[in-house]
């Protein structure tokens, strides 16, 4: 287990111009949002033929991290589809047309996908000019049902980010180690400081990976052309949070995004982040599955009590690809019918919702002959037949996350309702 971890950190620390090139092809797009010419690279699907445009295929774009560029993300994950038991975890990718636009900048390693006065336009790139692209290249299907976003890291925000304020765009989203709420800085304040001496009045320059990551924010959401760093940074030299600038990052804050988007049109959504991550992003990923839940949105979250950052990155990348290839393969059948809040026709319902390890069925219809409780991928996770009326149903052995529960009567009428389980 520690030699894998090794040769995760040093595959994505690694800066090398080779490209292994048997699964992603290199590509140049010139992009009108940045004026210039950006990399991006392609993965087809198995079978693709150029000549045949009557087959259609679902997409998914990927958005790498900060610090590496489009091409050490291919460097890092085409050994994995070359070996044959690490490719069994990525069957889905080749089922996919699978892009990854180089979202690298300088000066300070990172777009965050986002249109900023130092960076550029990031995000023009990726919603305009990288999806007319693929629409226009490639035997895309030429609807929502069958796009998604997904990302890791500074991937993973934009992921999120861009999917909420373009959902008529995509029919889901996952993001994996993201920072989806950007103005909490709790814990990893201490971290800061420590990069500097922590003992204040401080100066904090672009050293340690904390203070890396936070520079590479700033010039996408504070950028400050007339200074030297051309940043506004979002902690003052006593410590301490600087409310101005925490404002202006709030706009671009992907979970106060939630209530607008609020499930119109729906959207399926996967988030993971490790409790190791060293960027202690679990926490601000549990904030945004909480708000989810508040506005009553599925979302699937999964919280690894053993990942961490970027060596947990090649577990969750084929869960987070597995969970897009399930929804774009049945979008039609269940994201747009049950993800979609859901009024019953009967006079059942379940409580207490939110569960902890058990609900209730109650009702004043008789004869339940069947209940089937299906995760947001769909597939069926728990099934009773002939329970009884009021009777208590242990969910202790499912995840967190929310459930659709579908209840069958013997004269064949049917509900379904959703279910949040804590």
């Amino acid at each position: 287990m520690k030699k894998t971890a090794l040769l995760l950190i040093f595959l994505l620390g690694l800066i090398s111009t080779q490209v292994y090139g048997k699964w992603f092809q290199q590509k140049t797009i010139y992009s009108k949002a940045l004026q210039q010419d950006k990399t991006y690279y392609v993965g087809l699907p198995k079978g693709y033929n150029e000549s045949d445009t009557i087959t259609k295929y679902p997409v998914i774009i990927f958005l790498h991290g900060a610090s590496i560029s489009a091409t050490d993300m291919v460097n890092s994950l085409e050994p994995f589809l070359d070996n044959f038991l690490t490719k069994l975890l990525f069957d889905k990718l080749f089922k996919v047309i699978f892009i990854i636009p180089d979202g690298s900048c300088e000066p300070y390693k990172g777009s965050f996908y986002t249109n900023s006065l130092l960076y550029g336009n990031y995000e023009d790139f990726i919603v305009n000019d990288m999806v007319e692209e693929i629409g226009s290249k490639y035997h895309a299907y030429p609807n929502r049902a069958k796009w998604s976003m997904m990302g890791h890291s500074m991937g993973g925000y934009g992921a999120m980010k861009i999917a909420l304020q373009y959902p008529q765009k995509f029919i889901g989203v996952s993001a994996l180690s993201g920072p989806l709420n950007i103005t909490y800085y709790d814990e990893i304040l201490p971290i800061l400081e420590s990069e500097h001496g922590s003992v204040a009045p401080y100066d904090f320059t672009y050293e340690g990976n904390v203070s890396k990551l936070l520079y590479s924010m700033a010039g996408a959401f504070s950028p400050n052309l007339g200074a030297t760093p051309a940043i506004l940074f979002p902690i003052d030299a006593e410590g301490s949070i600087n409310p101005t600038i925490k404002e202006i990052w709030e706009k671009n804050n992907p979970i106060n995004f939630i209530k607008k988007w609020n499930g119109k049109p729906a959207m399926a959504i996967y988030t993971y982040c490790g409790e190791l991550d060293e960027f202690k992003l679990a926490t601000p990923n549990k904030m945004f599955s909480d708000t989810l839940d508040k506005y009553h949105l599925p979302h699937l979250y999964k919280q690894d009590p053993n990942g961490d950052h970027v060596n947990s990155l090649f577990t969750s990348l084929p869960q987070g690809i597995n969970f897009l290839y399930q929804v774009m393969d049945t979008a039609q059948i269940r994201v747009e019918t049950a993800i979609e809040p859901i009024t019953a026709s009967s006079t059942w319902s379940v409580y207490p919702n939110p569960a902890n390890d058990r609900f209730y069925v109650s009702g004043t219809a008789t004869n339940l002959k069947k209940i089937t409780i299906n995760n947001l991928s769909g597939q069926k996770v728990m099934e009773l037949d002939h329970p009884l009326n009021n009777e208590s149903i242990n969910i202790s052995q499912l995840d967190k996350g929310v459930y659709f529960v579908s209840l069958q009567s013997a004269k064949g009428s049917s509900s379904t309702l959703r279910l949040i389980k804590r």
